[in-house]
């Protein structure tokens, strides 16, 4: 199957390395969906959307080099991100994530997700999120939001100017690696907190 494609960053993440999979195919459904910027990428770039595809691949055929290469790469940094594209395709692969990051606590991993259900059955069923993984809900106008946990949300601000966040929501300055150094922003959210963003 080869290796998993690993970026080493972009404009928006600067040089926080990531593992995305295919938009779409592993999200929920939801009015986000005629929006999806990393769908717009992967549209405009083959080689993108080849990548996330290959992931998504390596995976479902070989979890075991999937997942040994992915602890690698957070086994190296500082910091991490789950699925700039893609969301988490299952209970399972969340419990591999939880796995990686109590193993690695040097590293702080982000994930923002949809899948709020699985993260909700992992927690009752007495699972916990170290606190190196920053899981966070990724809301969506129309789309119900069932965070009993109180877990961390990110919340849009459209380009109407409405949003689903509250007014002590905290503003995301549009750069992870600058939030990161400086411990501010998603990477510090705390249970019950928001961050709003726009929309891009």
């Amino acid at each position: 199957m080869g290796t998993v494609k690993i970026s080493k960053g972009n404009s928006k993440l600067g040089a926080i390395p990531s593992v995305s999979l295919p938009s779409i195919k592993t999200c929920r459904n939801c009015a986000c969906q005629e929006k999806c910027y990393a769908q717009k990428l992967e549209r405009l770039r083959p080689a993108v959307r080849n990548a996330y595809q290959h992931n998504l691949e390596v995976w479902l055929k070989d979890p075991e080099t999937y997942w040994r290469e992915v602890e690698a790469s957070i086994m190296m940094s500082r910091f991490f991100r789950f699925h700039v594209s893609g969301d988490i395709p299952s209970f399972k692969y969340l419990v591999n994530m939880v796995a990686i990051a109590k193993r690695q606590p040097h590293c702080e991993i982000l994930c923002f997700t949809k899948k709020y259900n699985l993260v909700n059955e992992f927690i009752e069923q007495g699972g916990e999120l170290p606190s190196n993984l920053h899981m966070i809900f990724s809301g969506w106008v129309g789309l119900e939001m069932a965070n009993p946990f109180s877990l961390p949300e990110a919340h849009v601000r459209y380009r109407d100017g409405s949003t689903t966040a509250r007014e002590d929501a905290i503003e995301c300055s549009g750069n992870c690696t600058e939030c990161a150094l400086t411990e501010g922003g998603c990477w510090n959210l705390q249970k019950g907190q928001q961050v709003i963003f726009n929309e891009h």
